[in-house]
Parts: C-alpha cells; structure tokens; sequence
C-alpha cells in the first residue's frame, strides 16, 4: 500500500511537472509571438533646437497609447542648414531609417521624382485641405506647419491718419491710396520684393503666375507680364534695407533686420511679412502683440479668392520603410483625432520655432482667427525650398531683385532669374543628392 501511495506521488509530480513545462514553453512561446508581432515606427521632425515640447509631439504620444502594439520613435532634426537631417534631404543619414519625415513641399515634389516618398493612401472623402499633392495629383503629404503672410500696421499712426485699419475686405485700389498716404505723411511701408511678395502680388492683383502648372518652368512665367507688372508694383512701394537701422547680430556684424524691431519703434507703419519665424529674437507675431499692443494685424486684402503664398511642411512616408501600413495609420489618426485640425497646425507652427523654454500663449481669439483664416487659403509658395532659422539673406537671389528698385528694367532681372531657376530645377531633378548639397552649402532660396 505504502509503495502504491508513493508510486502515485510521483507520477502526480510527474504530471505537475509536464504541465508547468507545457505552461511555461506556451507562454514563452506566446511572449516571443507578441514580440514578434509587435511593430515600431520611426518619426522624424524639424523643430528649433529639437524640442519635443510642442503639439505635433503630444498627438504623437497619445497615438501610442491609444495604440500599444506599436512602438514609436520620435526624433528632432534642427532647422538650420548646418544640421540638416541627411534623410529630409533625401540623402541617406544615420541611425534607424525613419518611416514618416516631416518636409516642404518641394522637397516632397523632388523626393517623389527620385522615388524616394510614397504617395498616400488617403481616401476621397477625407479632409483635402489638410493634403499637400503634386502637380500631377499624388497626395505626398499631410501639413503639418503652414506659416501664412498677414499684414502687420500702427494702430497709432493709422489714427493719428485717420486711416481705416487693414481689412481683408480692401481692394487693391485702398491699399495703394493707404500706401499713398502713409509715404506722403513721412512713414515706411515694409514690403520687401522678396519672391513670396512677388508670387502673392503676381497672382491676386494681376491673375498671374511664377511658375507653369507642372512646377518645373519658370521662363514665361515669372517673366511674364504679370510678373513684371507685380514686380514693378513693389518697386513702386519701394521698401529698401537701407531704411532701416543697422542691427548687431551674434556675430557682432551689422545687418538690417526690419521686421519686427523698426515696427515695435514705430519706424514702420505699415508692413506684409509672415506670421511666425520673423526673425531669430521675436519668433512670430505673439510675441510682437505682448511686447506693443499699439501693433495690429489684419488678413491680407483683396477679398474672399485671395491666394496666400505660405511656408508649409508636411508628413511623408519615405518608399523604403518597412512599416508603412503603421506609418499610414499614424498619417489618419493625425487627420482625424481633431475637431478642428487647423488650430493644431497653428500651435505646432508656433510652437516649433520657439524651442525649449519660449512656449508662446495667445493673447486673444481674434488674432488667432485671422492667422487660421490664412492657413485656410493658403497654398505653398514657389519658391520656399526647406526649413531654417536662419534669416539671413540670399545675396544672389536678392542682390537680382533689388536691381529692380535701382532702375534695371524688371523684364530683364525676371528674364535672368528665370533663367538660373530653370537650371537648377533641372538640375534638381537630374541629380537625386543635388538639393541636399544645395540646402547645405546655404544656397537655398530664402
């Protein structure tokens, strides 16, 4: 009896046993199936500094929680040209390839000529003001920054005036008689003939164009009549560098730097700039309203079908991720998490030029407005190449223009400049590396 008892003992322990081998190869064999099957994803953006401390991040974040199969990995690439992340500019970088990079349109349109962007899987009924396309229809990104014009003026000079104030409302016919007035009465009117003034004016006051339909020929186009006749307008308005002070940089050099410093001294009375990333010190017009309540800003004139040639960046899945189901899955959820997608874009815009510590509140809702309002009809400016910090600018863009407002006819500064973008469009195109070798060695259109 003593021996059967102990015989089943042991055949019981035996089968204990077995079944905690069996228990433990199972969940070991599960644990590895759901490592397996777990999958990451690798997102890269551009932010002053590289500050995670923005709204694009805390979207990011929440979909991982939301999501916690999938691992997420966010990394930061400075906006200056000499940092550069080699994959934004379509060269091949270190560390792990990421899966969605965050780009300017035209880096979009000359990384889907090489192969390098997929187009995106986004259907027809989904919010098409958020997409970036290409001339040929492909939606290659989702915006993610969008940094409009907007007029900036003196509440005090237009009273002092008795000027009505800037309004989107104003035909081009009150702008002139307010410019008129404002220069007759000894103040500076700031509108650089810079190309994002000469696209704006080329296309809302005469029906023009700078560039052909395809994105690729600037001859015929931004030496067309329109375009002359645009930049003979800002010639006319006649906003000179040489107007303002001369401002000492962190390099100790002189420059002039308008925009905001000669509008918070009331040196400028009336001027068109961007909304965010006017200079290095006062990063956008925030900051301006909380140091002058006296400076106000309005949309820019001409009405509801006034096209708004803005900065802009997007979200793109690079063709050689090995994730992109995750990655679009990722694009939707940022579409989609958000009543009003809009006021996402405006805080992450802000906020990604500020960097760490400078965060930005808004003062009221009608400023905000008026920016979002611009957002809205905006379109990505021909000629902005890639996101900086840096304002410097380009000497040989620039020193072309400005011979304008020195008596060279325009039809032949536009004629040659035509010509150069041409060439290096072309050779944008010819060359997978060339635009990163362009940005870098700060020859990018400012």
């Amino acid at each position: 009896m003593k021996r059967k008892v102990i015989s089943f003992v042991l055949l019981l322990a035996i089968f204990l046993f077995s079944c905690g081998c069996e228990s433990a190869k199972r969940d070991l064999e599960s644990s590895v199936e759901d490592e397996t099957l777990r999958q990451s994803i690798t997102i890269e953006l551009v932010t002053l500094m590289g500050s995670s401390y923005n709204r694009m991040n805390e979207r990011i974040q929440q979909f991982a929680k939301e999501h916690p199969g999938i691992e997420v990995n966010v990394r930061w690439s400075n906006n200056a040209s000499s940092e550069f992340s080699q994959w934004i500019l379509g060269m091949k970088g270190s560390g792990t390839t990421p899966d969605i990079v965050e780009l300017t349109p035209n880096q979009m349109y000359n990384m889907f000529h090489h192969g390098k962007i997929e187009p995106l899987a986004i259907p027809d009924d989904a919010q098409r003001d958020l997409v970036i396309s290409s001339p040929e229809g492909y939606a290659l990104g989702v915006k993610s920054k969008i940094n409009p014009l907007i007029v900036y003026y003196n509440k005090d000079t237009f009273r002092s005036l008795q000027l009505e104030p800037p309004s989107g409302d104003w035909d081009w016919d009150q702008l002139d008689k307010t410019i008129v007035t404002l220069k007759e009465a000894g103040h500076n009117v700031y509108m650089m003939l810079t190309p994002f003034l000469l696209e704006w004016v080329t296309w809302n006051r005469y029906g023009g164009q700078i560039i052909d339909a395809s994105g690729t020929q600037f001859s015929g186009y931004l030496d067309s009549e329109e375009a002359v006749q645009a930049s003979e307008w800002l010639a006319w308005v006649e906003s000179r560098l040489t107007d303002y002070k001369d401002r000492l940089t962190f390099t100790n050099n002189p420059i002039q730097q308008p925009m905001p410093y000669d509008l918070l001294e009331g040196n400028m009375a009336l001027a068109v700039d961007y909304a965010f990333e006017v200079s290095s010190d006062t990063d956008n017009f925030e900051e301006i309203m909380q140091r002058n309540d006296q400076i106000g800003i309005a949309p820019l004139p001409g009405g509801i079908d006034t096209m708004n040639p803005a900065q802009m960046a997007g979200l793109s899945i690079l063709s050689h991720s090995p994730n992109k189901d995750v990655a679009m899955k990722l694009i939707r959820y940022l579409m989609d998490d958000s009543e009003d997608p809009f006021e996402e874009i405006v805080l992450y815009t802000m906020q990604s030029s500020q960097g760490i510590g400078r965060q930005v509140e808004w003062i009221g809702p009608d400023r905000r407005l008026i920016v979002q309002h611009e957002m809205k009809r905006s379109k990505p400016a021909t000629l902005y190449m890639s996101e900086t910090q840096l304002r410097w600018r380009n000497d040989l863009l620039f020193f072309r223009l400005s011979e304008i407002l020195d008596g060279t006819p325009a039809r032949d500064v536009l004629e040659q400049y035509a010509q150069r973008l041409d060439l290096t469009y072309e050779l944008f195109r010819d060359d997978p590396d060339a635009y990163g070798q362009y940005v870098r060695t700060d020859r990018a259109f400012w």
